[in-house]
């Protein structure tokens, strides 16, 4: 079953880098996961137009933890929010941020 995972970051520009290095490790795993990315300004249009089963948040973000709820609950999505370790982001460390999921 194919998971869909949105990731959001301050601006969008080191999320790029972290969605390919992702996808490169779910592909070696042969997992199914849609991966997306999204800065925190584009948060409540992908979720009306999406209800992504787990928002995966850069430790930038993490100061608009109540932004990003409310919006989660505006839009009447399910999805899981998974705050990834500031370690982990600084070295890509994508085994421990799938291992999350």
């Amino acid at each position: 079953m194919e998971k869909n995972i949105l990731i959001i970051c301050e601006a969008g520009i080191s999320a790029s880098l972290l969605v390919s290095k992702i996808l490169e490790s779910l592909r070696e795993k042969e997992l199914e996961y849609a991966i997306d990315y999204a800065p925190v300004s584009r948060v409540q249009e992908k979720l009306a137009f999406k209800n992504y089963d787990v928002l995966l948040l850069t430790p930038q973000v993490a100061r608009y933890e109540d932004k990003i709820q409310t919006i989660v609950d505006q839009e009447k999505c399910t999805s899981k929010i998974i705050f990834i370790k500031p370690e982990d982001f600084q070295y890509m460390n994508v085994e421990r941020m799938i291992s999350q999921l």
